[in-house]
């Protein structure tokens, strides 16, 4: 069976969270943000391993952090230097796998709330489609503006909030960075440059509790939705 591989992105500035830590090495409720995402990439069978994504400068803190004596994150198989942006951190993770890799899983770090099911689900269905994202559906009335000026008011039931994980395999996600390269381009997540290579990318409904740790007080909703999933 040909092996399937997260890849988990903490190269990040988290310029938003006015911390004096890195976001993922804030504690929430006695772990860190790191170690609440990497525990659920660590508990799903569906996953052989997982490569994390981190600022060069940062390496041997994560390695000090993560993998010391005692170490629980044991299908963690390597910590790797990122970009100066979100896409090139991904094509850094990505070179580090090798052909015989089946598809890729990838997953903010920033996500820690995230659950085994939605990580198998999204696995699953990369089993039967080139792409697949986790997403919701937009519970408010959304805009598109321009220069302050509502320009087009989209059909809710259309707008999707994108999350990850987002699953591909590995072949279509590398040709779509590589495309990507080639023209320059630089897009929001994966799925964009793959829609842009011409491959169908597939929603499946994620989950509200899968929240983005982004400012300051997102850390205690994280930390009531950990409490409320028993993780702390």
């Amino acid at each position: 069976m040909k092996p399937i591989i997260g890849i988990v992105l903490a190269a990040g500035s988290s310029l938003r969270m006015r911390s004096e830590k890195v976001k993922p090495l804030i504690e929430i409720g006695g772990k860190t943000i790191v170690e609440h995402s990497l525990t659920v990439l660590e508990n799903c069978d569906a996953l052989h391993g997982y490569i994390l994504v981190v600022e060069k400068s940062k390496i041997k803190s994560y390695r000090d952090h993560l993998l010391g004596q005692g170490s629980v994150f044991r299908r963690l198989l390597d910590i790797v230097s990122g970009g100066s942006t979100r896409q090139e951190s991904v094509y850094s993770g990505l070179m580090t796998l090798d052909e015989t890799t089946e598809a890729v899983l990838i997953h903010d770090v920033a996500r820690p709330c995230v659950d085994k099911n939605t990580l198998e689900a999204s696995i699953h269905g990369c089993s039967q489609y080139d792409a697949v994202i986790s997403a919701i559906p937009s519970a408010d009335t959304m805009k598109i503006v321009n220069d302050g000026v509502v320009k087009v008011t989209p059909d809710r039931s259309t707008v999707w909030g994108a999350q990850t994980p987002q699953t591909f395999r590995y072949k279509v996600l590398r040709t779509a960075h590589e495309q990507a390269q080639k023209d320059s381009f630089v897009g929001t997540d994966d799925a964009e440059l793959v829609e842009r290579a011409g491959y169908m990318v597939r929603v499946l409904k994620g989950s509200p509790d899968n929240i983005k740790v982004t400012v300051p007080e997102d850390l205690d909703i994280a930390e009531h939705i950990l409490r409320r999933q028993g993780r702390i």
